[in-house]
């Protein structure tokens, strides 16, 4: 399985995702109810402020800004007050947002990763974007250099490219370094001095020097562990973490070297004011950190802990588990806490965008950015692909009966059967506009069409389809069976709550205004993805929100 070789593993979507979230503004302000007297809305999981962070710098105007590869979204911190705003929403066209750089026109140029995006943003100080490259595979590093007006991206994990951008988005892509050259050259900055690019190499764990007209590359210092993007201080000293959570300095000849902290491992970018204020951002952990950069090892954690954008949710064994692109996690109380299945921690694991119940301990998961399902266990970290090669699986359901999986692939319109024994794949039926969520009802398979809105039918004996439901549900983004032989389907649109007598066709609604919503990522073609939702044994529904917080409509006695 080719594409399983190089698993991407941020998502950051994914997750991408990401993205997949943005919320309904009009759900969040009116608050979830219950019109169905026998469930009650309970909140487990207070929201967070934000998905995992990633790329970072300083504007003109002295604030923090911070990019989610999750949302698309860019957030503004303002370091007197640490007060966090919206700059560039998720809605407003950009995709899986990965590092973030400024120019001295009060402009930021973004870049939207991974093969799913691969543009370029400039993004100008109203928040609104214009795309200036497009068509690159996985733009990730981008910096601006004020002195010389050059800009530059890189590509990690996939093609590991270097290119110079024109800023004003006329001229194309300019080749700076060959794909692959570099294993994974990460985001990076420049030698004040020389004007060649810094850049960690995540891959070898090497720091480099690359020279921005010829692309010569020599070694500054090596031995580093996934030393993840790095920016010059006004020091003129190299400041980077790495992946792990190690924090260092380094001179730009390399021959001082000191690390200033240890951090939770999980950490992504950083920014450094021109006082010398360093804050690193944390992807696993959705938070910031500040640094102190006086040798003394002592770090603030800025914002409260939380997970990345939330794409699946399953109840097994008696608890809740939720997939967030990077890794899966339990409920604890009213907290998310990592499993040992962690697509950043473990090498060559795809990205959890989804989650699935499966056989014993173990959950099955969707990979849509890598094109494969994979199989695990959350308490041991053991893992396996079950299925490469696959075109945008979107979900994935366990048959009832037989050792096989039903996935969803959004690419090819299709569900697909894949047996868990010797991983043959089966088209089961196929013409379907963008299937994104599954569940079973006695011998019928219903499946989420998100490209027309509507609930298509598949007799499973015979793969026959057949339209179910049309114009009821406006964007239909999961569905689930609620143990009493009725279709629960969830409107990303509307955030309505809808159940289907599959017998008479009856329609009431259990919930409304639920904060959820639905998304895409990508320019032309874009992707949907599903909602989160699922059903316990008691009949209870949970439903992650759209802010990473977590409802659960109780069913009464």
């Amino acid at each position: 399985m080719k594409n399983l070789k190089k698993p991407i593993p941020w998502l950051f979507f994914l997750l991408f995702i990401f993205l997949v979230f943005s919320f309904s503004v009009t759900a969040l302000a009116a608050g979830p109810k219950a019109l169905d007297p026998n469930y009650k809305v309970v909140r487990l999981v207070k929201d967070t402020l934000f998905p995992g962070c990633n790329g970072a710098t300083i504007g003109l105007d002295g604030a923090l800004y911070m990019v989610h590869t999750a949302i698309g979204q860019v957030s503004r911190v303002d370091l007197k007050t640490m007060k966090v705003s919206r700059f560039a929403p998720p809605y407003g066209g950009t995709f899986i947002t990965d590092d973030i750089t400024s120019d001295d026109k009060d402009n930021f140029f973004v870049t939207g990763t991974t093969p799913l995006v691969g543009e370029v943003y400039r993004i100008n100080r109203h928040g609104v974007k214009t795309v200036i490259a497009r068509g690159l595979t996985a733009p990730n590093g981008i910096q601006y250099n004020k002195k010389t007006g050059r800009l530059f991206t890189t590509e990690c994990f996939q093609a590991n490219r270097i290119f110079e951008l024109d800023p004003n988005g006329v001229k194309e892509p300019k080749l700076l370094v060959k794909e692959n050259v570099i294993p994974v050259p990460e985001g990076f900055d420049f030698d004040p001095k020389t004007h060649d690019l810094i850049i960690p190499d995540m891959g070898s764990g090497k720091i480099l020097r690359v020279n921005p007209d010829k692309g010569d590359i020599t070694t500054i210092a090596e031995k580093y562990t996934a030393p993840i993007a790095l920016k010059v201080g006004p020091d003129n000293m190299a400041y980077f973490p790495e992946l792990g959570g190690g924090v260092y300095r380094l001179s730009l000849d390399g021959k001082e070297k000191e690390k200033l902290a240890q951090l939770p491992p999980g950490l992504d970018n950083l920014a450094i004011t021109p006082e010398g204020r360093l804050f690193i951002t944390s992807y696993w952990d959705a938070t910031v950190y500040e640094v102190a950069t006086n040798g003394s090892g002592k770090y603030k954690t800025l914002f409260p802990k939380g997970p990345n954008q939330i794409n699946g949710v399953i109840f097994k064994n008696g608890k809740l588990l939720i997939s967030d692109a990077i890794m899966i996690r339990s409920l604890e109380k009213d907290k998310y806490v990592a499993s040992k299945l962690n697509a950043w921690a473990a090498h060559g694991m795809p990205l959890p965008i989804g989650l699935a119940d499966g056989p014993g301990d173990q959950v099955f998961w969707p990979d849509s950015v890598n094109n494969a399902v994979a199989i695990g266990n959350p308490t041991t970290g053991e893992f396996k692909a079950v299925a490469g090669e696959l075109n945008r699986p979107m979900a994935v359901l366990m048959s009832k009966n037989e050792p096989k999986i039903y996935v969803t692939e959004y690419g090819a319109g299709q569900i697909t059967e894949v047996s868990l024994t010797d991983g043959a794949k089966k088209v089961l039926v196929k013409g379907l506009e963008g299937p994104l969520a599954l569940t079973i009802i006695d011998i019928s398979l219903y499946v989420a069409e998100g490209k027309l809105g509507r609930i298509s039918k598949v007799d499973l004996e015979t793969g026959k389809a057949e339209v179910f439901l049309s114009g009821v549900v406006g964007k239909v983004g999961a569905l689930a069976n609620d143990g009493k032989g009725n279709l629960l389907a969830l409107d990303g649109a509307s955030g309505r709550l809808f159940r289907i007598n599959p017998e008479n066709l009856a329609i009431s609604v259990i919930a409304e205004d639920l904060p959820v919503g639905y998304g895409a990522a990508g320019s032309y073609p874009g992707v949907e993805f599903p909602i989160p939702m699922t059903v316990n044994a008691k009949g209870n529904i949970y439903i992650p929100t759209a802010e990473r917080g977590l409802i659960m409509l109780e069913r009464k006695k």
